[in-house]
């Protein structure tokens, strides 16, 4: 099971992914680089962020502990590229 976080300004970008996800994946939201790290703080486990957003990474890379996987994508990344870079980061094939 797959925990995915994004943190976008593309309002259809986590619709577009959840749809291609596995059932059993969970798909978390926000927005901002606040609500990214409280999102981040608060959950038990993600597994890998998307975000549209460099500062939102350069957040996460400052605040958290760790190598936790960051995909950056820009505002016209398909959700299935999107998804594709997110299994290079996890090291899955």
């Amino acid at each position: 099971m797959q925990h995915l976080l994004v943190s976008s300004r593309r309002d259809r970008l986590a619709d577009d992914l959840r749809a291609l996800l596995p059932p059993s994946s969970v798909l978390l939201t926000a927005r901002g680089i606040d609500a990214t790290l409280e999102r981040l703080g608060r959950s038990a486990r993600v597994d890998a962020v998307v975000t549209d957003d460099a500062a939102v990474l350069s957040a996460i890379r400052e605040e958290v502990p760790g190598g936790l996987p960051v995909v950056l994508v820009d505002g016209d990344t398909s959700a299935s590229e999107v998804l594709r870079r997110v299994e290079e980061a996890l090291g899955e094939p």
